[in-house]
Formats: C-alpha cells, structure tokens, sequence
C-alpha cells in the first residue's frame, strides 16, 4: 500500500473472509494508508462456498476496524450511496472501510463470468477513477 501513494488501493471483501482474517483490520488500520479504501460486503454468510451463516450479524465489524486505526468507516445498503461515499473517502486520509449491507442469495439466472478479471478490473477503476 505504502508504495502506491499516488494511486487509490480499493480492496474488495466478504464478510467471511474479514472474519476468518481479522488481523487484516490490525494491518491495515496501523498502515497509515491514506490512500485504501476497503469495501467490506455483508451477507451473513459464506455465499460463495454454500450459503454457510457467518458471525457476522452478531458482531460490529466496522467498530472492530475503527478500533484498529481505520480512518473512516461507514455502513449501507443502498447502492446508490457507494460513489458518494468514494467521493468523501477521496477527500479524507484513510484507510477507510464502507460496510455493505446486502441479502444472501443470487440471482437463478446469473451465469458464469464472461470477462476476464483484467477486464472486470479495468471497467471498475475507469467507472470510479
């Protein structure tokens, strides 16, 4: 991260792995890394690998970052509400977390991807750059 200071690090995460992985909040929180944005989205559940119920509806997972030297945390579940919350985040030192509140489950007809991930990776930061 240190080495990126003239670029945003936008980290996108389930509320799984955050859990499985808390030390991460300690790493990036003690960084100093003005420059991270962390998008943490909340399901309750490890989706991914079967739907599972996570901890997550139990605990403060933005609290827990705040506690571990994060800037800025913030919670939604209107999508509509991310890019302004980029913007503020752009306009303060980080690292920042944004908590995304969504429902388990997906879409019956959701395919398989058709883009690579570069590509995927290019549309977001052309989108948010």
């Amino acid at each position: 991260i240190a080495q990126n200071t003239n670029k945003y690090v936008f980290c996108l995460d389930g509320d799984g792995a955050s859990i499985m992985h808390l030390g991460n909040f300690s790493s990036t929180g003690q960084s100093n890394a003005e420059n991270f944005i962390h998008f943490l989205i909340n399901n309750a559940a490890h989706d991914s690998v079967g739907g599972q119920p996570t901890c997550a509806s139990l605990i403060d997972l933005p609290s827990i970052a705040k506690a571990c030297g994060y800037a800025s945390t913030e919670t939604t579940s209107n999508i509509a509400e991310i890019p302004t919350y980029i913007k503020k985040f752009k306009n303060e030192k980080g690292p920042h977390l944004l908590e995304i509140m969504v429902s388990k489950g997906s879409r019956g007809d959701l395919g398989r991807p058709t883009t690579t991930p570069a590509q995927n990776k290019k549309v977001l930061m052309d989108k948010f750059s």
